[in-house]
């Protein structure tokens, strides 16, 4: 098939993109679960704080159908088992449009994964800073070394304008109408469909598009090296297809949340404690420990602690 004849099909299918009306509601928190049945004592921690935070704001849990799930005071919305299960599998459903229209209801996604802490209620606060994107930075440091550039910002916890998010997906389709198709792809292929793409790809004349589709598939099944992670695309490409797609500044993401080298974070945040935290438990759990709200809801909880001590590390410029 030409390319000029796929850019008219997909254009077809697509269409341009059409602005809603104003959402009905501001925000709503998405945790996404493990295939786990219970969970994990860090997980557990993360709930307790979702709880005594967000507690007046509509929750959702996203779990793999058929896996028995009973929160109180959350929902539950779920997709197919084969989003689930690895970085990779989370990665394809986010990746795709599909994902995100259960919730053009709202103006925000808030993502808060199960090794995420939120140390306040300063959700609505960020929602009000007219963001399409933040999460907690990528800094240059020992924790992190590949990274090339400082900027937020890791999806694990992160804050996202659905509209302008359909919007960028839109626009990209009509400018690479080969992105509408594996896109498609993607959200609908399952184990059996790339055994069967794996037969054909040495057959004429299935072979062409078999060979395409399977490249989309590894390369998605390894998303590190491939540049394939979801926070990429939002921090990294999606004003390429939207001009005014406003990703926050480090800045705002050193307030917002850190991850890597919370001791760096902090100093560079100028002592301030952020909204939250990404990998807590993976990057110096110890730092995060005195923030955490007690088990008994009994004593300090979360922000109102004082920050702890620490020894001044060498000094991190924010610019590249």
């Amino acid at each position: 098939m030409s390319r000029s004849v796929l850019k008219h099909i997909t254009h077809s299918v697509v269409g341009p993109f059409e602005h809603k009306a104003t959402p009905l509601k501001k925000v709503v928190i998405l945790i996404p679960l493990s295939t786990r049945p219970e969970l994990t004592e860090e997980e557990v921690i993360s709930m307790r704080q979702i709880r005594h935070y967000f507690g007046n704001y509509e929750k959702f849990l996203i779990a793999p159908e058929g896996m028995e799930v009973n929160h109180e005071g959350f929902g539950v919305k779920y997709f197919p088992r084969r989003f689930f299960g690895s970085v990779a599998a989370h990665g394809r459903m986010l990746n795709t449009p599909q994902f995100y229209s259960h919730f053009e209801d709202y103006e925000y996604i808030f993502f808060h994964h199960l090794d995420a802490l939120a140390f306040s209620d300063q959700l609505e606060e960020w929602c009000g800073k007219d963001i399409d994107y933040i999460g907690p930075p990528w800094i240059k440091c020992e924790d992190s070394p590949w990274v090339d550039r400082p900027r937020v910002g890791n999806g694990g916890f992160t804050l996202l304008r659905i509209q302008k998010n359909l919007e960028v997906f839109r626009n990209r389709h009509l400018a690479e109408p080969i992105t509408y198709w594996l896109d498609l792809f993607s959200f609908h292929a399952t184990a059996p469909m790339i055994g069967k793409l794996e037969r054909l790809k040495g057959i004429f004349p299935f072979s062409i598009i078999a060979k395409r589709l399977l490249k989309e598939w590894y390369e998605t099944e390894d998303p590190c090296p491939n540049n394939r992670n979801s926070d990429i695309f939002w921090s990294d490409r999606a004003s390429e297809y939207l001009a005014d797609f406003k990703v926050a500044s480090v800045e705002d993401g050193l307030k917002f949340a850190f991850e890597v080298s919370p001791r760096t974070c902090l100093e560079l945040n100028g002592g301030k404690m952020p909204f939250g935290c990404h990998a807590w438990a993976r990057y110096d759990r110890a730092f995060w420990e005195p923030f955490l709200v007690p088990a008994d809801g009994v004593g300090n909880a979360g922000g109102d602690s004082e920050i702890p001590e620490y020894k001044s590390s060498r000094p991190v410029a924010i610019s590249a």
